[in-house]
């Protein structure tokens, strides 16, 4: 994900069309992004909205715009996280409403987000906060209250176990 600082030193200023720019800019990242984790249109809807809104009233409180993007992503995440522990979620959605990518080809994006389907909630997680949003071990133990051990532990098994429905 590709931030535009000037944009971000625009929305900080006040401009509010300069926030309109930003949710328009990130919305299909965002939902995507709470797509992979709660694994339904409506929840990921939901989700993106929440997001953005906490990004309005809470960007005022950042301090240094670098720090932007590690903010906006712990911000999706969180908002992800709290809706996963707050609601069990359909994790068999129907497969042509799952976004998509254009590097991918079809047919192993396919496979991949079934297999994905497939993993428990907690497997699921560990591999989106880790692969997908680029956490560390200790980022992740920190934002999900578990120990290192146990998420160093649950990356590898989530992994392989991913790697066996891949292969079957």
């Amino acid at each position: 994900m590709e931030i535009d600082l000037r944009l971000i030193e625009q929305v900080l200023t006040g401009e509010k069309e300069a926030f309109n720019q930003l949710v328009i800019n990130y919305s299909a990242y965002v939902y995507r992004t709470a797509f992979v984790f709660l694994r339904n249109e409506s929840e990921a809807e939901d989700a993106s909205q929440e997001i953005f809104l906490k990004v309005y009233r809470s960007i005022h409180r950042l301090k240094d715009i670098k720090a932007f993007p590690a903010w906006f992503k712990k911000v999706i995440t969180t908002v992800c996280l709290d809706r996963m522990k707050g609601k069990q979620l359909d994790l068999d959605p129907d497969i042509e409403s799952i976004p998509t990518t254009a590097a991918d080809h079809w047919e192993r994006r396919i496979e991949f987000r079934e297999a994905l389907g497939k993993l428990s909630a907690e497997e699921r997680q560990i591999i989106i906060l880790f692969d997908w949003q680029g956490y560390s071990y200790q980022e992740i133990a920190t934002l999900l209250e578990i120990p290192l051990g146990t998420v160093k532990s649950r990356l590898h098994a989530a992994r392989m176990r991913l790697r066996t429905l891949l292969s079957d």
